[in-house]
């Protein structure tokens, strides 16, 4: 079998981890062998990967700390498993995976598309840019977005091959399910008939949460009667952040936050809209794709391929606008619950023509497989 290590950045429940798993879960485990390397913890998403009976290791790496036990560690894996394919998650993977990449192929893998690099760290800044200096180093470099392919490369980055590959959703795990949607109805005491509007997203200043509240209380002036259901790490009304922007709303008791969570699929079928308020950041948003899957028509700011991802059935609007995005809301809840169902079996049939995990999965594996045989010739 053709073997790919998988180096990962961390395995925390996030939008490329996520990715990561649903990937190596998929493939065909006859002609692939994936064992995943994680450069801090097991996290959540390790969990999860054993569960698949798929090969963990973790470095024990500080997050933001350059530690040499983890290159010595990882280097007696590389020796231990002789991979054919090294494929590298994020920024600071990437870079850490040049240190293997000898006498094998090495892909990157980015997920992103503008970021707005002020808003963090020098070694996160610095680890994004020097990641222009070496991206002529990888065979081939892959983004889940044309928009972050033109993004990286207006950095500098210069890939040999550069392949734009779409993240893939599981339809028969991501459906609409009435009676579960109505449980965590029930259980955070939303009305059964009360519109219910959806956030899924981990609290990051690229997520932009004060635009979201603040669409949220112009949308309960036109809807008073309305809940806004927020989910994601860190997002529970004991974080500071949180509370600063539950002050600004005239109804707090409408907004509920759910922290992270496992049943994305059954809030996802709690709401009547799923939204997406990023200001910058995006590539391909994992929680409006799963959304849509699961037949939720989604009304999202105008990121990285966003308007893509949408086409037709949902409403795309220009980001840090409140107004804008209270404005769509509206508009899709005054088209009533029938055109609301219609418009998110659209979505749905979106994703299973343009952006299913078996697509997304067969071109990685033609990828991976298109290398070694460049290599034999």
């Amino acid at each position: 079998r053709l073997s790919v290590l998988h180096l990962i950045s961390t395995l925390d429940v996030g939008g490329a981890e996520q990715n990561l798993l649903r990937l190596t879960s998929s493939m065909d485990n006859t002609c692939f062998l994936s064992m995943v390397v994680s450069m801090t913890d097991i996290g959540p998403v390790g969990e999860e990967l054993r569960k698949q009976d798929i090969t963990v290791h973790s470095l024990n790496m500080k997050k933001g700390l350059p530690d040499p036990r983890g290159i010595y560690h990882l280097k007696r894996l590389v020796s231990l498993y002789q991979p054919d394919i090294i494929q590298c998650w994020m920024y600071h993977a990437n870079l850490f995976g040049l240190l293997f990449s000898h006498k094998r192929h090495l892909i990157w893998n980015i997920r992103c598309s503008d970021m707005d690099l002020s808003r963090y760290g020098l070694i996160y800044k610095y680890t994004v840019k020097a990641g222009a200096i070496f991206s002529r180093i990888p065979d081939v470099v892959i983004a889940n977005s044309f928009a972050g392919k033109e993004f990286h490369e207006g950095l500098g980055y210069s890939s040999r091959k550069w392949e734009v590959i779409p993240n893939g959703f599981d339809t028969d795990l991501f459906k609409f399910d009435k009676d579960s949607g109505n449980n965590i109805r029930l259980e955070s005491g939303i009305p059964l008939d009360a519109p219910v509007i959806g956030l899924i997203a981990r609290l990051d200043p690229m997520k932009d949460h004060e635009t979201f509240f603040k669409a949220a209380e112009l949308f309960l002036k036109i809807y008073p009667e309305a809940h806004l259901v927020l989910a994601g790490r860190d997002v529970e009304n004991n974080n500071p952040l949180i509370m600063a922007c539950l002050q600004g709303t005239s109804q707090p008791d409408h907004f509920h936050m759910l922290g992270q969570r496992r049943d994305i699929p059954q809030i996802l079928s709690a709401l009547d809209i799923a939204s997406s308020s990023s200001s910058w950041g995006e590539g391909l948003p994992n929680t409006i794709g799963e959304a849509m899957a699961t037949s939720i028509p989604c009304v999202v700011t105008d990121v990285g391929d966003s308007r893509v991802l949408v086409g037709d059935t949902g409403y795309v609007v220009p980001k840090n606008n409140p107004q804008a995005l209270s404005t769509a809301w509206t508009r899709l809840i005054d088209s009533g619950h029938k055109n609301l169902r219609a418009l998110g079996e659209k979505a749905r049939e979106r994703i299973r023509q343009h952006y299913s995990l078996h697509s997304t999965t067969k071109k990685y594996e033609a990828l991976y497989s298109g290398l070694i045989q460049k290599s034999m010739i």
